[in-house]
């Protein structure tokens, strides 16, 4: 899971300039109808295809690591219940 979690990180925050730069030119286009940024906004050919999979991985693998985190809570909780209280 460690490795998991630190795939996760490097991606998200090697992600994070190119989805800035898409969302603030898609931004700017939509709002100011000017279409000289677009070529911006598509960065390069195939620029949308690594983001789109580079956010699905993020989906997925985020969802992995949420659900690893809750089974682990309800097991201790689960623990915490069924252990003899503590003697003073």
């Amino acid at each position: 899971m460690i490795q998991l979690r630190k795939l996760h990180l490097i991606i998200g925050f090697t992600l994070v300039p190119f989805l800035f730069v898409t969302a603030g030119t898609g931004l700017y286009i939509l709002f100011t109808n000017n279409y000289q940024p677009l070529r911006w906004h598509a960065w390069f050919k195939y620029g949308g295809m690594i983001l789109a999979l580079g956010l699905l991985f993020l989906a997925v693998s985020g969802g992995i690591l949420y659900l690893t985190m809750r089974i682990q809570q309800w097991k201790r909780k689960a623990r915490a219940k069924t252990a003899p209280p503590a003697s003073v």
